[in-house]
């Protein structure tokens, strides 16, 4: 048996990527054209705004409100691959526009998120037909229930949306999937990438650093994370190329680590999280 603290998974399954996935939301062609030049591997136009500020309210979360044209703007500066659509959740008066319009504005891949049942999943792989690929976000109680269908269908990936998981859970904080068993049993289920989170530049992110993350997200074989304000905000001082090969650099420092080390990250994690559940200002 290794003493490393996570298999090669990507050795074993081709369907695992061999580095970490990284994939940027934005809807400005010229933040995507240098991203993709820094080695991003994709970037997610974001229509998912139904219902999300009221059940979102009083967290910290961010709210897009992307649209047809910038889906459109960003496919001229994005190679062929490596456009993704956020659509709003399953709805049969609105989800079946949303898809045609994603496909005819040239999504390579669209995410379904907030899904709620195996019906929902199938019924959007149906309406795409094998025109894109087909992805959900893992983010209700009710998808952790039926897993194991989910997983049984013909999808490219899946996230584990752990700002939502943390709302309809009631949990302490939206840390927690990571320390109990929520995702390591999503990561049993699923032989496709998963994701996780978000990162940025490994020494820095709020609350937690994102060394920290990227940490945890190795030791779970989470295969890739979203890019979002944070990383935004840190390209003011750092280079997009220099903020991803330090992501990808400590995430497979991350992977090559003694079971002894990874243990002691993970007491480490788990104490920033304390502190910072604990903090008197800590909404």
């Amino acid at each position: 048996m290794s003493d490393r603290c996570t298999e090669n998974k990507s050795l074993v399954n081709p369907n695992l990527p061999n580095h970490f996935q990284l994939f940027l939301f934005s809807k400005d062609p010229e933040i995507v054209r240098t991203a993709i030049a820094a080695g991003v591997d994709g970037i997610i136009v974001d229509w998912e705004n139904q219902g999300k500020k009221l059940r979102q309210e009083n967290f910290d979360t961010q709210i897009n409100y992307d649209t047809y044209d910038d889906l459109c703007r960003v496919r001229e500066a994005t190679p062929e691959g490596k456009l993704i659509c956020r659509i709003n959740g399953f709805s049969h008066e609105h989800t079946h526009e949303e898809v045609e319009l994603a496909l005819r504005a040239g999504a390579d891949e669209i995410f379904l998120p907030m899904v709620q049942t195996v019906s929902e999943a199938r019924d959007t792989l149906q309406m795409i037909g094998g025109r894109a690929g087909f992805n959900i976000l893992i983010e209700t109680i009710s998808a952790l229930d039926c897993m194991a269908e989910l997983s049984k269908l013909p999808l490219r990936r899946a996230y584990i949306g752990l700002n939502d998981l943390h709302i309809q859970q009631n949990s302490r904080n939206i840390f927690v999937p990571l320390m109990n068993e929520t995702v390591t049993d999503i990561r049993r289920h699923f032989e496709i990438p998963l994701g996780a989170g978000g990162v940025t530049y490994p020494p820095n992110g709020m609350p937690i650093a994102s060394k920290y993350l990227i940490n945890e997200y190795a030791r779970l074989g989470i295969d890739f994370s979203f890019l979002r304000r944070t990383f935004i905000k840190d390209h003011a001082t750092h280079s997009m190329e220099h903020m991803v090969h330090h992501i990808r650099k400590a995430y497979d420092e991350a992977r090559n680590r003694s079971q002894e080390e990874a243990h002691a990250d993970f007491q480490a994690f788990r104490e920033q999280v304390e502190r910072w559940t604990t903090n008197p200002h800590h909404a």
